[in-house]
């Protein structure tokens, strides 16, 4: 937590100030959680602070709240087509604190910190310039700030592709905090890399092998796509759960009798002309 209270000081996050009566102030809480790598290893133990936006209003506290997100299937397509056939470098990386470089346009007002509170001003409230998690405008201002940096840099967002930027030899996906970086070129690769990091604090996670749940697992011309890892980490959960034997309706191996099965076929046939699953 301690952490957490740090970075939002080295982003300036907020400023205190006096309450008045006409302040509309939200709460906060620290919610935890623990980050796993792709092979279910423990990476670290975190706390975030999340603001209550469920009390903001809408209109008044934020107006728009779509922030673009790159579509996984094209992450699959393009990690096929520039990896595993033109042979491309390709790597990841983490933005850390990503929604905090948001800068906020409307006023907003939260509560200090549970157990971070300023001594001798207790009674004082955050006045917010960025845009702390839980705020429902936080993705798209974090969107914003993030599509100006890399303006800057002489990339170009794909007109048919949320979340597709190109320059020259090198393509990043972004989703949320996520970026997955393709190049013709390591040289290409690391440069990318290092322009991003002189604008923002990253985290370098090595070659791209893991994203929203699913590996990719190159296996010389081709790509695997599993989820071992999430299955692994289920099998952790409910490891220590009581094992007991369940009876079956049903023996294993039992056949059924031939009136049961005339039925199945008569039923399957009566719902083929009730389109159920065409109307939904």
């Amino acid at each position: 937590m301690s952490e957490e209270i740090k970075l939002m000081q080295n982003r300036k996050v907020w400023d205190l100030v006096e309450p008045k009566s006409n302040m509309k102030v939200l709460g906060c809480r620290w919610v935890y959680n623990i980050k796993h790598d792709e092979k279910n290893n423990v990476e670290k133990y975190k706390s975030r602070l999340v603001a209550q936006g469920f009390k903001q209003r809408p209109g008044v506290d934020f107006t728009d709240v779509f922030a673009p997100l790159v579509n996984f299937d094209i992450i699959k397509f393009l990690f096929v087509l520039l990896v595993c056939i033109l042979g491309w470098n390709h790597a990841q990386i983490d933005v850390k604190g990503a929604y905090l470089y948001g800068n906020l346009d409307i006023p907003i007002y939260m509560q200090q910190p549970e157990g971070f509170a300023v001594k001798g001003c207790e009674h004082y409230v955050c006045s917010l310039h960025k845009s702390i998690y839980g705020l429902h405008q936080s993705g798209i201002q974090w969107n914003i700030e993030f599509n100006e940096i890399l303006f800057g840099l002489g990339f170009h967002q794909n007109e048919l592709c949320n979340g597709l930027y190109t320059k020259s030899n090198c393509i990043l996906l972004v989703y949320v905090d996520d970026i997955v970086v393709f190049s013709k070129s390591q040289s290409d690769l690391e440069n990318s890399i290092l322009n991003i990091k002189i604008k923002l604090e990253i985290t370098e996670l090595g070659p791209f092998n893991y994203l929203l749940g699913v590996n990719f697992e190159r296996i010389g011309d081709s790509v695997y796509l599993h989820q071992n890892t999430n299955i692994n980490k289920l099998k952790t959960g409910f490891k220590n759960l009581p094992r007991r034997r369940i009876a079956l309706p049903l023996k294993v191996g039992c056949i059924l009798p031939d009136r049961i099965k005339e039925n199945e076929i008569i039923e399957t046939e009566l719902m083929r002309q009730i389109p159920y699953k065409a109307l939904i």
